[in-house]
């Protein structure tokens, strides 16, 4: 929230804060169905591809003409194949508008593969020859290249966010749109500097602002709260880089500063969308027994998956008896008062409490479940685990519905 006072009547600040509100609810939504552009580097692309899977991009860098049209920088130790839907400039420095794509983090029969022209990169147009990992092998799909000028006025938080080796160790003042604590997902990682950190947005291109809390005269902003992202930042600070990341490390004070309405920004269509996702691999297995009751289950997917999907769309419930123990185990002296034997359980249509945790890991496309109902609960039943086909890829392909059906054992 913003806690200060302006000539607006009472009246305009409550229909302000409502709209502010609405965005807020309504933003997450509209970005996963909208592509926005994102001003980056060789760096990042490599460094976090799978961030920027499938996203549409601009980066700047060297074009050169080998066996084909690679994009090369001093930051990165490897060329990164460019794939040209139109005319190709000469060599030089250029900017690209692209998309980014890890053909590794594809499958084999992925469409989007022969669509994108992403099949020609791989030894026999991938026919019969070992998969690339991810991050082994990616690719820049090119609409358009211009050669770059030496940039002439002052610098842009867009210069620096493109090309921040020219920048590093300068002391700098910015203007952007604050974004909270990556509220909208621009970039892929924070720097992790203080508890205040922030991101800064404009046009295309967004960068980190560290050691200095969001707040100066007539304003006070939480990083958490999106209600706040309408509000336009000065900042100075120093350019610092490292990890693919750019940050400013900045220094007091930070002032309110009206809109930048030069960017304009693009039109773009949607992205093209991939094959259903389908859960690869699980541990348990279906009809698995006497699984601890601390376990974690754990799911792979075949592809990038939306985190926010999971939401609400991870089940679990009973199913049939409770689990049966044999009869060495029943009458074991170690243990007489079995509490298998001695436990009444619910009914097969009693509805379980909704005890559940989920954690989406992005680096393997995995998903760790926990039940974290009682011991007495779930100890010796029948359990089904359920992921809707409400959950999705990250371009919003559904998910082939999923289930599998297991029972704890005792401890």
């Amino acid at each position: 929230m913003i806690f200060t006072r302006t000539t607006s009547s009472g009246r305009l600040v409550i229909v302000c804060l409502a709209i502010a509100s609405l965005v807020s609810l309504t933003g997450r939504h509209a970005a996963a169905q909208q592509s926005a552009r994102r001003a980056t580097t060789p760096l990042a692309l490599l460094t976090y591809p799978g961030f920027f899977q499938g996203q549409p991009v601009v980066v700047r860098g060297t074009l050169a003409t080998r066996d084909r049209a690679v994009l090369i920088s001093s930051s990165i130790d490897r060329a990164i194949p460019l794939i040209f839907s139109g005319t190709s400039p000469a060599d030089g420095p250029v900017e690209i508008r692209a998309t980014f794509w890890d053909v590794g983090r594809l499958q084999r029969e992925d469409p989007r593969l022969a669509n994108l022209d992403l099949a020609q990169l791989l030894p026999n147009n991938g026919q019969g020859a070992d998969w690339p990992r991810p991050g082994e092998l990616v690719a820049l799909v090119v609409t358009d290249a211009v050669a770059v000028k030496p940039a002439s006025g002052p610098p842009t938080l867009r210069l620096v966010a493109l090309n921040p080796e020219e920048y590093v160790g300068q002391r700098l003042t910015l203007t952007g749109q604050f974004r909270g604590r990556n509220l909208f997902g621009d970039v892929p990682q924070a720097p992790s500097v203080s508890q205040w950190d922030f991101v800064l947005h404009n046009g295309d291109a967004a960068l980190w602002v560290t050691g200095e809390r969001p707040r100066g005269k007539g304003f006070n902003l939480d990083v958490g709260a999106r209600v706040d992202t309408r509000t336009w930042l000065q900042v100075t600070g120093v350019v610092r880089a490292a990890r693919g990341l750019i940050w400013i490390e900045g220094v007091p004070p930070i002032t309110l500063a009206p809109p930048d309405t030069s960017f304009i920004s693009e039109s773009l269509p949607p992205p093209a969308m991939g094959p259903a996702p389908e859960v690869i691999f699980s541990d348990p297995q279906d009809g698995d027994t006497g699984v601890p009751l601390k376990a974690a289950i754990r799911l792979q997917f075949s592809r990038d998956m939306d985190p926010d999907s999971f939401k609400g769309h991870v089940h679990w419930r009973y199913a049939g008896p409770a689990a049966t123990v044999s009869p060495a185990a029943a009458a074991s002296p170690a243990n007489p008062a079995n509490p298998a034997s001695a436990a009444s359980p619910a009914k097969n249509d009693e509805p379980p409490p909704a005890n559940l945790t989920v954690k989406y890991e992005k680096s393997n496309r995995s998903l760790e479940v926990k039940i974290t109902a009682g011991a007495d609960l779930i100890r010796f039943r029948n359990i089904v685990l359920e992921v809707t086909d409400e959950v999705k890829a990250t371009d919003g392909a559904k998910l082939k519905p999923w289930a599998i059906s297991f029972s704890f054992g005792g401890e």
